[in-house]
């Protein structure tokens, strides 16, 4: 009897503590009929979760989940005999976002009139403003469609809230740095696009960790890329660091380990070197050269 009473004052002091709401990913209305002469919606919005996306995109599914999708959004519009398609890409949060934008767009070339952070050309823009990665997509590539594109991005951006700032790329070194090559990475699949370290997520991100990369140059010319992750604490960082040396590509030949580093050459005669610095784990891959005798 005693046992139940108590298990009943936990349950009522359970229901009289109120839970903090859960914060909802901001959203933004698509632009209406006429936001440019002639033109309207064509159809209704079309809403895909994440069971869904493998139904509308072909092969690259797997980045946006990993990345952190919530769901996709598309309005179709017409007008002057041609179409224009919005893909709305929520993401968990704003580093998401940038993740996708990073892995998708390459290199940057802004699309003069919009305000915000976005990249394109005369079939594709791709936008960025916090959590959303959107396209627009212009499918018969007309240049005398450039305006409305452009029209439609700057009442997108505009209709977006504004979010917080994304440090992830700030554990990335500033110096020798090369404009533009930032990366954010949150699994195997982003990983892929940078280096093939070992099978599945070696780097034990998760979908949860955001890790960074970026290539530098140094004064001769000499390029290298640069992955740097940061942990929950020394332990899980040492414990991933430890795991990666054993799941390292058998193709990566190692040259020299000691405490808390290892020096490895890969199959195209390149050179890496991976450490473990208190919670952060740095590796530097397509090194010209072996790196010298290690020093902590």
């Amino acid at each position: 009897m005693r046992a139940a009473l108590i298990l009943l004052l936990l349950a009522a002091l359970a229901l009289a503590v109120p839970l903090a709401p859960l914060a909802a990913p901001a959203a933004f209305e698509f632009p209406a009929d006429g936001f440019a002469p002639g033109w309207r919606r064509s159809g209704p919005v079309e809403t895909y979760v994440p069971s869904a996306l493998y139904n509308v995109i072909d092969g690259g599914a797997e980045l946006f989940l990993e990345m952190g999708f919530v769901d996709l959004r598309i309005q179709k519009y017409e007008g002057a005999g041609a179409e224009i398609a919005v893909e709305a890409y929520c993401m968990e949060n704003a580093a998401a976002a940038l993740g996708i934008y990073l892995l998708k767009c390459g290199r940057e070339t802004p699309v003069p009139g919009i305000d915000g952070r976005n990249s394109g050309d005369r079939f594709q823009y791709a936008l960025l403003k916090n959590n959303y990665f959107v396209f627009i997509n212009n499918f018969s590539g007309r240049e005398d469609l450039l305006p409305v594109m452009t029209a439609l991005g700057q009442r997108i951006i505009a209709a977006i809230p504004a979010g917080e700032a994304v440090r992830e790329l700030d554990i990335l070194p500033q110096a020798d740095q090369v404009p533009g090559s930032g990366l954010l990475l949150r699994g195997p699949y982003s990983l892929q696009a940078v280096y093939t370290l070992g099978d599945g997520d070696v780097l034990q991100l998760n979908g949860r960790i955001f890790a960074a990369a970026a290539v530098y140059q140094d004064e001769e010319g000499a390029s290298h890329t640069l992955i740097a992750a940061a942990y929950d604490d020394n332990a899980m960082a040492a414990s991933v660091f430890a795991s990666l040396r054993r799941g390292l590509d058998p193709y990566h030949k190692v040259l020299e380990t000691g405490d808390g580093f290892f020096v490895f050459q890969d199959f195209r005669d390149l050179f890496g070197q991976a450490e473990v610095r208190g919670r952060n784990i740095e590796i530097r891959v397509k090194l010209a050269r072996r790196p010298p005798r290690h020093a902590k």
